[in-house]
């Protein structure tokens, strides 16, 4: 019987070539931060409510730009800037979308084809970007935890479909491998740029 992993072809992406590095370490260490992006705005992120507020035309494209062409400052931890604002919106949406974004069809690293996924609870899907069998994939996943791959088989859809949808869902903390402990990445904090900070925090929310 010819080894399922053969039929596949697996190209992975590391949250450090996206901006899913970004929120995921402002998150581990509770940090709020500001990030720009020249000529698409900016967008501000807290670690300790898990919220953001974008301040940009486009957010899609915004969470397309590769870290490398956005400038991060870390806010001050004292004052939660975010945490009453009503237009903030939840840190597991913009995780989703980064990733989203990030993957093209690749699988995040981490994750592997062979994972039984389980979907331990519903996004939004209304607020996010998905693809056209999203639905699909995360009910399977929620309904009968199955691999990547067989998932890929019963719903008779393309791999990698299955994989952005696994990544995004997976980068937003919605799913968990039942057959195996996912080792997550080393994270570092943001370092504090003292001079921005202040200035940062007076203009990023009103």
């Amino acid at each position: 019987m010819p080894d399922p992993a053969e039929k596949l072809t697996v190209d992975f992406f590391s949250p450090a070539d996206c901006l899913v590095d970004i929120f995921s370490r402002a998150l581990s260490y509770s940090q709020n931060i500001h990030v720009k992006a020249a000529g698409l705005g900016s967008l501000t992120f807290s670690g300790s409510s898990r919220r953001f507020l974008a301040d940009t035309q486009d957010l899609a494209d915004f969470l397309r730009q590769p870290p490398q062409r956005v400038q991060v400052s870390v806010l001050s931890s004292k004052t939660d800037l975010l945490a009453e604002n009503p237009a903030a919106r939840d840190a597991e949406e913009l995780l989703w979308q980064a990733a989203f974004y990030g993957s093209n069809g690749r699988l995040l690293q981490g994750c592997h084809w062979s994972d039984v996924v389980q979907l331990k609870r519903w996004p939004n899907l209304t607020r996010l970007p998905t693809t056209s069998n999203a639905f699909r994939i995360l009910a399977i996943f929620y309904q009968h935890p199955t691999s990547v791959y067989l998932a890929s088989r019963l719903l008779k859809i393309p791999a990698a479909e299955v994989y952005q949808v696994y990544s995004a869902a997976h980068a937003a903390g919605l799913t968990r491998a039942v057959n195996r402990e996912i080792s997550e990445p080393q994270l570092k904090p943001h370092r504090q740029r003292a001079l921005l900070s202040s200035l940062l925090e007076r203009l990023s929310i009103r």
